[in-house]
């Protein structure tokens, strides 16, 4: 395992460590293994996309939610709404654009689950990439800034404008001509917190969020994830969605954990999805947005909703001391030379 006190240039240092991953996996439950998508990769290729993140938003509205819903022990929105769920998708190790995959993908989603006739139209990561000039291309992003752009100009499809990991060459005006498809969403809210998150998830579909991301979890397979003692933090983070959560026994102990869905493609992790174990304090589980989209399914009864969740957003404003703003900031600046590490 790679430690700060190694001080090993990220340059010099491969992701795929067989001799690494060897070591870890006689000695820890969840698994790590070689992937395609950091074959030959480096951690200062690694560094270079985790560069997605929350921006300064003081204004935002906190999301209400029926609190008096239990959530399940397990929820899995692939299984919820299978027909509403996008595949996993591979961003590239060239283009740091998570922050535009969750927000595109994550709208596409939730459109289809609020919709009569549950129709899932994919939409183009590459719009927000090449014209969104808020954030920063394929450099990196903000996931709200990208949800900003969508809610007032609109997105749209991929197949009118297909993703291409790249934001230097690819201009705007490469989208197609008078486009069939522009979607909006109506806003989004934030989440607080493990129980809120759930109920969020169960009503409306899955949310988007930002982890932050240690050197082990490049490489992870299976298993429930937990992050290892003083193992090297990268400053910055990946914007991933949070699909749903679970329960599996250790020794006859619960690990509770969330489903993550990744864009490092299906090599990666379980098929593209990692299970994280819950209360590592990794941000995603701590903060997520939820988006707001205009459905045109019936309005259920009181009865019918009575174990679910019910969303609606607050005019209420969020301090910036609610926000631990510091922390959301999106972390620019380590040395190739170095690693953040973090002790749990």
């Amino acid at each position: 395992m790679l430690f700060l006190n190694q001080q090993a240039p990220l340059n010099k240092t491969p992701v795929i460590d067989d001799k690494r991953i060897d070591e870890h996996n006689q000695h820890t439950p969840w698994q790590q293994g070689p992937n395609k998508f950091f074959e030959g990769a480096t951690l200062a290729d690694a560094k270079k996309i985790l560069n997605s993140s929350f921006a300064n938003h003081p204004n935002l509205a906190k999301c209400n939610v029926d609190e008096s819903v239990t959530p399940p022990e397990s929820f899995d929105s692939r299984i919820q709404w299978p027909g509403c769920m996008l595949p996993v998708s591979n961003q590239q190790k060239t283009c740091s654009s998570s922050y535009a995959f969750v927000s595109t993908q994550a709208t596409a989603e939730r459109l289809c689950i609020g919709s009569k006739d549950q129709k899932l139209t994919q939409l183009s990561v590459q719009e927000i990439l090449s014209c969104d000039v808020s954030n920063n291309g394929c450099k990196g992003g903000y996931i709200n800034t990208a949800l900003d752009y969508i809610r007032s100009k609109g997105v749209v499809d991929e197949q009118c404008f297909p993703y291409q990991a790249d934001s230097d060459t690819v201009k705007c005006d490469k989208i197609c001509p008078n486009p069939t498809t522009r979607e909006r969403i109506d806003g989004y809210c934030i989440l607080f917190g493990e129980e809120d998150i759930k109920r969020d998830i169960m009503k409306n579909g899955p949310v988007v969020a930002a982890t932050q991301v240690h050197v082990d979890f490049l490489t992870y397979k299976s298993g429930v994830y937990t992050k290892g003692d003083e193992v090297a933090r990268f400053s910055g983070m990946q914007a991933v969605k949070i699909i749903g959560w679970g329960v599996e026994s250790d020794e006859g102990a619960k690990n509770k954990y969330w489903l993550v869905q990744n864009s490092w493609g299906e090599d990666w992790g379980d098929h593209g999805v990692a299970k994280i174990a819950m209360g590592q304090e990794l941000m995603f589980d701590s903060y997520a947005y939820s988006i707001k989209v205009r459905s045109d399914k019936p309005q259920e009864t009181k009865q019918q909703t009575k174990t679910e969740s019910k969303t609606t957003s607050t005019s209420a404003e969020i301090n910036e001391a609610d926000l631990n703003l510091d922390d959301l900031e999106l972390l620019k600046g380590i040395d190739d030379e170095s690693l953040e590490s973090e002790k749990q």
